[in-house]
C-alpha cells in the first residue's frame, strides 16, 4: 500500500512538472528563439526541485505528519524521474518528429549554436590554461549534431543532478512518531 500511495504522488506532482518544463521549453523555443536544451534547461531543475517539495510534503500531510528519511527521498526520486522521462520523451518526439522534417533541427542548431558561442567566449583562458590543441577538440565537440535519442538521455540523466536537493528535501521534511514506553 505504501508504495502505490509514493508512486501515485510521484507520477502526479512528476508528471505536472512535466508539463510545466515542456511549457517553459515551448516558450523558450518560440517566444524567446533560444534553445530549450543546454544552459537554458535552468528554469526546469527548479521545477522539478519546487514538484519534489510539493509532492513530499503534501504527502507527509496526508501521512498524519509523519515521513520518513526513505519514504521522502522516495517520492523526490521518483517525482524527479518521472517529471524527467516525460520531459525527455517530449523532446525526442519534437526532435525527431516534429523539428527535424519541418525545420532542419531548429532546435539542435540553436543549442550547437550557442555551445560554440559559449566555448569561443573562454577560448583565451581556455588555450592558456589547457593549450590550443586542446581548445580545438572542446570546438569540435561542441559542433557534433546531437541526436534526438542524445536530448532525451541528456534530460534524464542532467535531472538527476537533482539528487542533491531531494536529499536536502528529504532531510528537512522528515518527522518521526514517538512512543513512550
Amino acid at each position: 500500500m505504501l508504495q502505490n500511495k509514493i508512486l501515485r504522488y510521484a507520477l502526479i506532482y512528476g508528471s505536472i512538472a512535466a508539463v510545466i518544463c515542456i511549457a517553459v521549453a515551448l516558450i523558450q523555443y518560440y517566444g524567446l528563439e533560444k534553445s530549450p536544451f543546454g544552459r537554458y534547461k535552468l528554469p526546469a531543475f527548479g521545477i522539478n526541485i519546487i514538484f519534489v517539495i510539493v509532492a513530499t510534503w503534501v504527502y507527509r500531510a496526508n501521512n498524519l505528519g509523519v515521513l520518513s528519511f526513505t519514504e521522502g527521498f522516495s517520492i523526490g526520486f521518483m517525482t524527479n524521474l518521472v517529471a524527467a522521462i516525460i520531459t525527455g520523451l517530449v523532446f525526442f518526439i519534437f526532435v525527431q518528429f516534429v523539428d527535424k522534417p519541418f525545420g532542419n533541427n531548429h532546435a539542435i542548431m540553436f543549442w550547437v549554436q550557442e555551445n560554440i558561442k559559449g566555448i569561443e567566449k573562454i577560448k583565451e583562458v581556455h588555450i592558456k590554461d589547457f593549450g590550443l590543441q586542446e581548445y580545438q577538440l572542446l570546438l569540435k565537440q561542441a559542433q557534433e549534431i546531437p541526436s534526438a535519442g542524445y536530448v532525451l538521455l541528456d534530460e534524464i540523466i542532467k535531472k538527476q543532478l537533482c539528487i542533491v536537493g531531494i536529499t536536502i528535501v528529504s532531510v528537512i521534511l522528515r518527522r518521526h512518531t514517538f512512543t513512550v514506553l
